[in-house]
């Protein structure tokens, strides 16, 4: 494999995703990326990174780094790791100072860097002159909010359903642990005690995303295009409806944007 590459990182606080895209960027509006490398930290599964990585050889000067975090210690590791068995390869961490649109908040360098990346790939897929609303399941919930103009406005930050079935198993006596990787909506009545927790937790979800995006679309004239990303993305896009599209690797692919608008603007200062 002789061709320049770089990996957008994206270190979550449960997990991390390596994106590998070409040095040059294609025609196609968002860029999507050739190869995902998923990995959890947590549990020292960093043979998955290097069973990932046996497809693109070490070569100095051809692959570089770029890392947006929102977790330090997983960082750290990550940045250890590539030390140790891609030593050629430059690091890059990207923070709020490189991305491409504005941030219309008091404090950007405060906002999770994955939050802007994110935001920076919706400016590019939403509808010219309209805003949007992105949202990102994970260990958290985001729902975020891009003017019209294209200008990140901020947005909010509710539990992800690990961390509310989490709360619930371990702040009461008697209820029991839950698996939250739903492939389809669980029924709304439980039967049961874990079930009603599904349901609970599951719908509870679904309904305060779906009243955060009414209460922020209702500061615009136009009705924002809606982008949803995250683990349990796919299937609550499919429960919001309206314009609410799944975009599998909207994270990933808004580092590769900020990558490839930062490598542009400083070559041509470089050339100058």
């Amino acid at each position: 494999m002789d061709r320049h590459y770089f990996f957008a990182v994206d270190i979550g606080n449960t997990r991390i995703k390596c994106g590998r895209f070409p040095w040059q960027p294609s025609s196609a509006r968002l860029p999507v990326p050739e190869q995902v490398i998923s990995i959890l930290p947590a549990t020292g599964q960093w043979s998955a990174l290097e069973e990932g990585l046996k497809s693109v050889p070490e070569q100095p000067g051809m692959i570089t780094w770029w890392i947006a975090s929102v977790n330090r210690s997983a960082t750290t590791e990550l940045v250890e790791f590539l030390r140790l068995h891609r030593a050629s390869e430059k690091v890059f961490l990207v923070t709020s100072q490189e991305i491409p649109i504005p941030v219309s908040l008091p404090h950007p360098d405060r906002v999770g860097i994955d939050r802007l990346a994110a935001a920076v790939a919706a400016e590019v897929l939403r509808r010219p002159g309209y805003p949007a609303i992105v949202v990102d399941v994970g260990t958290a919930i985001t729902v975020d909010v891009l003017s019209p103009q294209g200008s990140f406005e901020g947005g909010a930050i509710a539990c992800g359903p690990g961390i509310a079935a989490r709360a619930l198993y371990e702040f009461t006596d008697l209820l029991p642990q839950i698996d939250t990787l739903w492939t389809s909506p669980p029924p709304p009545i439980g039967r049961n005690t874990q079930e009603a927790m599904a349901a609970g937790v599951f719908w509870g979800m679904v309904g305060t995303v779906r009243e955060l995006i009414s209460r922020q679309a209702s500061n615009f004239s136009d009705q924002p295009d809606v982008f949803v990303t995250g683990g349990g993305g796919a299937l609550l896009a499919s429960l919001l409806g309206g314009s609410a599209q799944y975009v599998e690797h909207l994270t990933l692919s808004g580092i590769a944007l900020t990558v490839y608008h930062y490598l542009a603007h400083h070559t041509q200062r470089d050339d100058s």
